[in-house]
């Protein structure tokens, strides 16, 4: 899966797999750009284990973005 951007929008941090395809599945499927984990929790207002946790449900389900 090729990537436009690999940095954060807002902090401008790079970004791994798990955090572009976190935002690809939370937020907008057809993103071009990406915001991290602690920024992602901002927007969202809730914390940075909530977004992981997610990571881990949608791994463990099988979500083919985070292959």
């Amino acid at each position: 899966m090729m990537y436009d951007n690999n940095y954060c929008k807002k902090c401008h941090k790079k970004l791994e797999r798990d955090e572009i395809a976190v935002y690809l599945r939370l937020v907008n499927r057809g993103a071009k750009e990406y915001l991290c984990i602690p920024c992602l929790a901002e927007y969202f207002r809730c914390s940075e284990e909530d977004i992981k946790s997610r990571i881990q449900k949608f791994k463990a389900m099988g979500c083919t973005l985070f292959s």
